[in-house]
């Protein structure tokens, strides 16, 4: 037999590829992606809040009105920090914190690192918070009432798809997927 040849075909009783060893991955199920999110949220949480504390004791502590710079500032950071989190993690190594908590990978298409585009697209509705960046009465509250609305809405597109588990956002984002590892 050549060393340059592949090895014989396996025959009965052979193990089939995937069989045996490290289990396959599968479509993510709506909680775990859910527990993968609240872990990140509270992780983004904690940052924002720590950033918007410092902020707000430098502005205030200029002797200015610092009411609306503070909401403006706060806003346009939250969302940076959001999509730079999310984007990263997603494209370098297609999982965040809270996915690797839960064995959780985002993949593009036929397994595909996840583009730069693709991962704003699935997070996109970070930007309703910049809503708070209008000065109207009100805004800010719709900003956050859309973000949950588009949650709502991603949980029950996942739910709805019983094959692939996709949420609206993976459609949108040129059809990438969550895959549970373990």
């Amino acid at each position: 037999m050549s060393y340059n040849q592949p090895p014989p075909p396996g025959g009965y009783g052979a193990p089939q590829p995937g069989a045996y060893g490290a289990p396959q991955p599968r479509p993510a199920e709506l909680m775990d992606r859910f527990l993968a999110r609240l872990i990140d949220g509270i992780l983004l949480t904690i940052v924002s809040f720590v950033i918007g504390i410092v902020l707000a004791a430098i502005l205030i502590g200029s002797g200015g009105e610092a009411n609306y710079a503070v909401t403006a500032i706060g806003a346009i950071l939250g969302l940076l920090i959001s999509f730079g989190y999310y984007v990263f993690f997603e494209t370098t190594s297609g999982q965040t914190l809270g996915k690797m908590a839960m064995k959780l990978k985002v993949v593009g298409p036929a397994g595909a690192p996840v583009t730069v585009e693709q991962s704003l697209k699935r997070n996109f509705f970070y930007a309703f918070g910049l809503l708070a960046l209008v000065p109207l009465p009100g805004l800010s509250f719709l900003g956050s009432l859309l973000q949950i609305a588009a949650y709502i809405f991603v949980a029950v597109t996942i739910s709805k798809d019983t094959q692939l588990r996709q949420g609206f956002h993976d459609k949108l984002a040129n059809e990438t997927y969550v895959m549970k590892l373990g």
